[in-house]
C-alpha cells in the first residue's frame, strides 16, 4: 500500500466521523437527553449509516459518490500473489538434484 493509499484509507474514515458528529449534534438540539451514552450511540450509529449508505452508492450506483467519504476514489489494496504465481528458488546447498558444477 502507498502512503497516498494509506492516506485516502484514512481520510475516508474521517469524513464519515465528522459528519456523524454533526449529525449527531443537530439531533442533540431536538432530542432534549443529556446522556453520554446516547450521544455516543447516535453518533456510530450516524457513521455507520452513512459510511455504508455512500459506499454501496459508489460502488453499485456511481462512483462520483465517493467524494461524500472524502474523495472518489477508494484506497486500492495490493493483492498478495498465489503460491502459483511465486517463483521458485532452489537451495544450492540441498541434497535434491545433481550438486552443482
Amino acid at each position: 500500500m502507498t502512503v497516498y493509499d494509506w492516506f485516502v484509507s484514512l481520510w475516508r474514515t474521517v469524513i464519515p466521523t465528522l459528519v456523524g458528529f454533526a449529525a449527531t449534534a443537530l439531533a442533540h438540539v431536538y432530542i432534549d437527553v443529556d446522556e453520554q451514552a446516547l450521544a455516543t450511540a447516535l453518533m456510530a450509529g450516524f457513521i455507520t449509516v452513512y459510511y455504508g449508505l455512500f459506499r454501496f452508492l459508489e460502488a453499485r450506483v456511481n462512483p462520483k459518490f465517493g467524494w461524500f467519504l472524502g474523495l472518489a476514489r477508494p484506497p486500492a489494496y495490493p493483492t498478495k500473489p498465489t503460491p502459483a504465481q511465486q517463483p521458485v528458488t532452489r537451495n544450492p546447498n540441498s541434497s535434491y538434484g545433481p550438486p552443482p558444477v
